[in-house]
């Protein structure tokens, strides 16, 4: 069966034209829903990175905040660590003698007085005192106490080199006595307190 079209070429160029047309507008139609989902995802993850920002900006401020609040302390700290330096190299070298009078109270024996107390800074101290002695003792006590204080003063951490100078019988007060002087060096505060934290270790 032969099919004849009767209509003019240029009627016949038209349609296909209006066809071809057509097939353009749809596959141009179809781009611009593709890009319309494209520019729609972007723009969905565009506001999400831009609420994360917001919300990364705000933890940061936060921070800072805090960090501020905190360098108050840590300015404070550090003035403190200055006074505390300025303290150490103004009292460095100088003896501690409310600390060592008191120590030297506490280890003399009970049965020993003393007289006289002489110190210099950084230089010697000098005990001179008296011992009570009973001449019946055997071996003598009045020796013993003064041996006693002898090894205790040299246990103090400040003093050392320490010797006993002189030691004679004697009375005190119409009582049997010996009479003693007691030398030691003095150990600056600074070397004390090291000789401590190495013993302590």
């Amino acid at each position: 069966m032969m099919r004849i079209n009767l209509l003019p070429p240029e009627i016949l160029e038209r349609r296909r034209a209006e066809k071809g047309l057509g097939y353009v507008v749809v596959a141009a139609l179809g781009v611009a829903v593709v890009l319309a989902a494209v520019w729609a995802w972007a723009h969905f993850t565009l506001e999400g990175k831009k609420s994360d920002l917001a919300s990364v900006q705000q933890q940061v401020a936060q921070v800072k905040a805090q960090a501020d609040t905190l360098a108050v302390f840590e300015q404070r700290s550090l003035e403190l660590d200055a006074r505390r330096a300025v303290v150490q190299t103004a009292l460095g070298g100088r003896t501690d003698w409310p600390k060592l009078f008191h120590e030297i109270s506490l280890v003399l024996p009970s049965d020993i007085w003393l007289t006289r107390l002489s110190a210099a800074e950084g230089s010697t101290i000098q005990f001179d005192g008296f011992a009570v002695d009973a001449p019946k003792d055997n071996p003598d006590a009045g020796h013993k106490a003064i041996a006693k204080a002898l090894v205790r003063l040299a246990d103090l951490d400040q003093l050392f080199d320490v010797w006993l100078l002189t030691s004679s019988e004697t009375e005190f007060e119409n009582q049997p006595a010996i009479q003693f002087t007691i030398t030691a060096m003095i150990r600056a505060a600074d070397a004390a307190a090291t000789e401590t934290g190495g013993a302590a270790q």
